[in-house]
């Protein structure tokens, strides 16, 4: 058996494609990355593969791979992988995961994978590895429009910053995108939305168009002094009619199964479950 980096970004369309079946079956879905080799090869090309990337072959045939996606700030690197196909499943994915985490620098202690709770496999093997679960997700998706926004909505402005960094620091701490980060990260594919109460931002929702042409409802947030105003339903709204603008087909977004509100409401709005995703996590937890 032998391993080795990602031999240039061209490499990643032939993994996109060892990949994609394994993740059209729920039965060994791996979270963060699609299901179409297209897809899967641009989500791969942002993330630091050239920093932390194993690549394992059997007389030299490909039979697994693994990527870390790894943010030095914050600590913490999410796992995209293994994808293994071979008899020996433990033992491949066993050697990717000790070379990946060679390769991590000295700030990482903490590490995340997520999967499909169908994947038994997986889920006991990441186990043996330290990692605990977390409370799981439901990933829903929305495949038509929605009716537009009651209540005002508008595109952040850097006079809202400072309200929308604390905002969602109080509701998402620890999570994989900080405050300051949400802001800043607001582009042209990225988008922040704002709704206004009494004159000050009441709740926020953050979208954005993925690599695959997909779009996602990433994080939405309401205040809860303004909370049961319709305000969260009009962020969802406001963000979908913004993905459907700029392209997008189809609308996905995760909820944790401990927010039975949230959901609900994502389900009136005509969001249908895709599947359920455990997080697991080695070192941290956000239960």
């Amino acid at each position: 058996m032998e391993s080795r980096r990602i031999d240039g970004d061209g490499e990643l369309v032939a993994l996109s494609e060892f990949a994609a079946p394994m993740q059209a079956d729920p039965h060994t879905y791996l979270a963060y990355l699609g299901t179409e080799p297209s897809g899967i090869a641009a989500e791969l090309a942002e993330t630091t593969w050239q920093d932390v990337s194993v690549v394992t072959l059997v007389d030299g045939d490909l039979v697994g791979w693994l990527v870390g996606d790894v943010d030095p700030d914050m600590g913490r690197v999410w796992w995209n992988g293994p994808f293994v196909q071979h008899d020996d499943w433990e033992s491949v994915a066993d050697a990717l995961l000790e070379a990946g985490r060679e390769q991590l620098c000295t700030e990482v202690t903490e590490e995340e994978m997520a999967v499909d709770a169908r994947f038994d496999r997986y889920r006991s093997w990441a186990a043996r590895h330290g990692f605990t679960e977390d409370e799981g997700s439901h990933v829903l998706r929305l495949d038509g429009p929605v009716d537009p926004p009651v209540s005002p909505v508008r595109e952040i402005t850097n006079a809202d910053h400072s309200t929308v960094i604390r905002l969602h620091d109080d509701l998402f701490g620890g999570t994989h995108t900080t405050g300051e980060q949400l802001v800043a990260g607001h582009d042209a594919e990225h988008r922040r939305l704002v709704v206004e109460f009494d004159g000050e931002v009441a709740g926020y929702v953050a979208v954005e168009l993925e690599p695959d042409g997909s779009g996602y409802v990433d994080y939405v947030g309401v205040d809860p002094r303004h909370r049961r105003r319709g305000f969260g339903a009009d962020l969802v709204r406001a963000g979908v009619v913004e993905l459907l603008e700029l392209g997008a087909h189809g609308v996905g977004l995760t909820v944790r199964a401990d927010i039975v509100g949230a959901r609900d409401l994502y389900v009136s709005l005509g969001f249908e479950e895709e599947r359920f995703v455990v997080p697991l996590r080695r070192g941290f937890s956000l239960a």
